[in-house]
């Protein structure tokens, strides 16, 4: 795995003569270090489907205890002449928003958390939403070891918590059907009746999520294209509620202003998940052990992006060395946790053998 993790890096030569977008995306803690990732994407190969791993050439996977623009921009032109890069795909971030400043790249803003974005400038503050979700937090509590312990809640997610909001909506429209048609026993009615003060709230904010969901799913299969905005402003002109004309109007300027950075006809993409979903197959690996921090085995992302062929890694095992691993792994990985902590010890290990020597 680790040598055609190294083997699908190329040479800075390889991108010339080409056009070429980048996703960029920055890892959760891991230890104490985090990891930056920065893909290639061909821009001549994207079509109307969403991006998948084959897509991607990775370009730099590196980890640092911090990730400053400056920093980024430098693993950038080491990489790749910026001169053959259109543009940035990456969320919002104070870091990657500047490192597109500096290098002079246009920077697509990733949908996902530009809509979570809008959600929690609506709805953050909101007393009715702080009401309901509270209302629910405590319902879980208070029912998971009792009798209707089935009429649960979804769980609400601590991290990113405006990206999944809808599950709770959901599960709000069922049970207030659950109601309306008398399919609860008294004791279930009892613990969910509260449910009818939130009723025409429940409705418009499902409505308003279910739209937003549709634009993105639109968005990240077909990705930004004159046709898309048109087709995705149809479904946002169903939002009659007040927040959901606040959000609608959100995304037509969000629309209009990735689009005028860009030629009419112009398909763009505008969605990092591809490379999130890296960082999300490689958390997988590492779980089980989260002491070791980063590590070379981060190389299980670039890996991904080989098409699986037999002569491929037939090639990459032949042709890559445990040297090169390693050569790769002290200039982006550097001492790892779990390197570092085996060191200490041995010391400590080695002291005490001697003093039962003596």
């Amino acid at each position: 795995m680790k040598k055609q993790g190294v083997a699908n890096f190329k040479e800075k030569s390889f991108f010339e003569d080409n056009k070429w977008f980048l996703i960029i995306d920055e890892s959760i803690q891991f230890g104490n270090k985090k990891l930056i990732a920065v893909m290639a994407v061909l821009s001549s190969s994207v079509r109307e489907k969403a991006l998948t791993y084959l897509d991607l050439i990775p370009l730099v996977l590196k980890s640092s205890t911090s990730w400053k623009a400056e920093q980024i921009k430098q693993e950038i032109i080491n990489s790749i002449d910026v001169k053959d890069v259109e543009y940035v795909v990456c969320d919002n971030g104070n870091n990657l928003k500047s490192t597109c400043n500096i290098l002079d790249l246009i920077h697509v803003e990733d949908v996902n958390h530009k809509i979570s974005g809008f959600i929690k400038n609506v709805y953050e503050n909101d007393p009715v939403f702080e009401s309901y979700t509270k209302h629910l937090s405590g319902l879980r509590g208070k029912l998971s070891l009792s009798k209707v312990a089935h009429l649960i809640p979804p769980n609400q997610r601590i991290v990113s918590r405006f990206m999944n909001l809808t599950p709770l909506f959901v599960w709000g429209e069922k049970t207030l059907r659950l109601i309306e048609n008398k399919k609860l026993d008294n004791q279930e009615l009892e613990k969910v009746a509260f449910l009818l003060n939130y009723k025409e709230f429940v409705t418009d904010t499902l409505l308003v999520l279910n739209t937003l969901n549709l634009t993105q799913k639109k968005l990240k299969i077909n990705h930004f294209n004159q046709v898309q905005i048109r087709e995705c402003l149809l479904e946002l002109e169903k939002l009659k509620s007040q927040k959901g004309l606040m959000i609608a109007e959100k995304m037509r300027s969000y629309f209009e202003n990735t689009m005028a950075k860009f030629d009419a006809n112009r398909q763009v993409v505008c969605s990092s998940d591809v490379i999130e979903s890296c960082f999300g197959k490689y958390k997988e690996v590492v779980k089980l052990n989260k002491t070791i921090g980063v590590s070379d085995i981060c190389l299980s992302i670039s890996c991904l992006t080989n098409n699986g062929e037999i002569k491929e890694l037939k090639k990459a095992l032949e042709n890559t060395k445990t040297k090169d691993v390693k050569k790769w792994s002290d200039e982006n990985i550097g001492e790892s946790l779990f390197k570092k902590r085996a060191a200490l010890y041995k010391e400590i290990r080695v002291k005490k053998n001697i003093k039962k020597a003596a």
